[in-house]
């Protein structure tokens, strides 16, 4: 008789979004079949099948990490994903059900086990936030970029980078929220989508990545805008 066992491998680190952010998926699941031939084997017979279930992920993560580097989302088969992670294009079907599908587990998990340290930035405080918001940028930026690319294709990247606006905003909304008029008053969404834009991902891609700026430059540049608001709304208040 057959006894269904669900184990956990945790912290097995692959490339987020298939680029060079590692992300960590912490409970990795699988419906393993056990033949019930003795108790003492059991633990053993998974815990090798388990191995070699996180191996195979990891094979076809780096794979896909790579290609993702090389070429177009578009130009990525499953072809050529099975060839470079020594796997059959079977087995990736079987886990993900398709290229979109294996993007998407991707996608899921980095959003899922992203760390910011956004969030200890102070109410007011310009150039803590700016820090922050920075170091944010370096950490995930390009990855996010890449899967800004895949934003019309892929439903994952739809929904996270949705919800990654919302944070942004309300983000914009608690750090700048000594130089924004009353809620109630009519340029408050206009004001407030100012500083969002001052302080967009596609600044820092303009910046660091386009023009090769430096972190210096790039933070300067940054706090120009934003303090360039904040004189401005100290006006219109």
């Amino acid at each position: 008789m057959s006894t269904l066992v669900t184990p956990n491998i945790s912290q097995v680190r692959l490339l987020a979004h298939f680029d060079i952010t590692p992300i960590v998926i912490n409970s990795f699941h699988g419906m393993i079949n056990v033949m019930d031939d003795s108790e003492t084997k059991r633990p053993y017979q998974m815990s090798k099948r388990a191995e070699s279930a996180a191996q195979t992920e990891l094979a076809i993560f780096s794979a896909t990490a790579e290609l993702w580097r090389e070429r177009p989302f578009a130009e990525i088969t499953l072809e050529a994903i099975a060839e470079r992670a020594g796997v059959s294009v079977r087995t990736i079907i079987r886990r993900y059900g398709s290229k979109e599908g294996l993007f998407e587990t991707g996608i899921q998990n980095n959003a899922a086990n992203m760390k910011t340290d956004r969030e200890k930035a102070e109410v007011g405080d310009i150039e803590g936030a700016i820090r922050y918001l920075l170091a944010d940028y370096e950490t995930y930026g390009d990855a996010i970029i890449q899967t800004l690319a895949l934003e019309n294709q892929i439903v994952a990247a739809t929904k996270v980078l949705k919800a990654g606006r919302v944070y942004h905003r309300q983000w914009c909304k608690r750090i700048f929220a000594p130089f924004l008029p009353c809620e109630t008053n009519s340029s408050y969404e206009q004001q407030l989508t100012a500083f969002v834009a001052a302080t967009e991902l596609y600044l820092w891609k303009l910046l660091r990545r386009d023009l090769s700026y430096d972190l210096v430059q790039t933070q300067d540049t940054f706090l120009r805008l934003v303090n360039g608001l904040i004189i401005s709304s100290c006006k219109i208040k």
